[in-house]
């Protein structure tokens, strides 16, 4: 039985959730909304998991940390709540040996984008030329193929001159990144277990998540990048999540950052549930040891 835990306003759960009723697998969920509150509780001596007063004893578990209620009421309060929520339920599915789970070693890392790039050419893969800095005081003669954007997100990507003229002396204070301009289209790359799904993303924008105007398509993987891609999700712990690439002006491909808790409704979409499916066919491989990342048995699934 898989539980399935996280934002009752979260599109991904309810794509999941509907595609694990479609095939009959035994499930539960656990939303979590405006006016939905599950009971639990977590005896940390017997390890037992209590859901509306009920033990339950799921295999695996999916769980995704909700941001979408903070987005809708700008509640401090439903932020901390949706990360105590997080908490609680990925400490309960960690502490369990036998409960498949997607990332489970994954908590070794902070999943930081600095580290992500700097291993990403550990293991073959290349970067664009990038900077981390806060000295704005002078800058690349060509700022129309700069870009910036904050380390840790929280806001949009700019092109670098614009940041310069447009930015208040705050945002100019703390360190960010400043990475030569890539081109589109944008290729996103899924890690589900053993199989990786490629997207390609067309944009006019130079940060597509400005506007709704991005075409999403299915694409093929090129297999040089393949061995590299699999060992960075390898050695971050990764066995879900979802790889950017651009190239640049010489057709080459960058690695950009790569998601652990990437969204995945839309892309969904466009393969017809086999995304999904793969999800839950991970989940339900039939293990009672600790998950691990299968790394010299990958079958690449386009």
């Amino acid at each position: 039985m898989i539980l399935v835990a996280g934002g009752q306003l979260d599109p991904n759960i309810g794509t999941l959730l509907r595609r694990i009723l479609e095939r009959g697998v035994p499930f539960r969920d656990l939303l979590v909304g405006d006016d939905l509150t599950p009971r639990i509780t977590i005896d940390l001596e017997t390890g037992a998991l209590l859901l509306e007063d009920v033990e339950i004893r799921p295999t695996a578990c999916f769980i995704r940390h909700d941001v979408f209620l903070h987005q809708k009421t700008g509640s401090s309060v439903d932020y901390t709540a949706a990360l105590n929520w997080f908490y609680a339920l990925r400490g309960w599915s960690l502490s369990q040996s036998g409960v498949r789970l997607f990332n489970r070693h994954s908590y070794l890392s902070e999943n930081n984008k600095i580290e992500n790039l700097r291993l990403a050419t550990s293991v073959g893969l290349d970067i664009p030329q990038t900077l981390v800095t806060n000295e704005f005081t002078s800058g690349p003669d060509d700022q129309e193929n700069w870009i910036q954007k904050p380390i840790a997100g929280g806001a949009y990507t700019t092109l670098l001159g614009d940041f310069l003229t447009e930015a208040c002396a705050k945002e100019k204070a703390y360190p960010r990144f400043v990475q030569r301009r890539m081109q589109r289209p944008e290729l996103r790359i899924y890690r589900v277990g053993p199989s990786l799904f490629g997207f390609r993303l067309t944009s006019p924008d130079l940060d597509y998540r400005t506007n709704q105007n991005t075409t999403i398509e299915a694409a093929e993987i090129p297999q040089q990048i393949v061995s590299a891609l699999v060992s960075l999700c390898d050695k971050l712990g990764l066995d879900f999540g979802a790889a950017d690439f651009m190239q640049d002006k010489d057709g080459r491909l960058r690695f950009l950052e790569i998601n652990s808790q990437p969204m995945f409704a839309a892309f969904d979409r466009i393969v017809r549930g086999k995304s999904s499916d793969a999800i839950i066919d991970y989940l339900t491989v039939n293990s009672d040891v600790e998950n691990s990342n299968d790394a010299g048995t990958q079958s690449i699934s386009l």
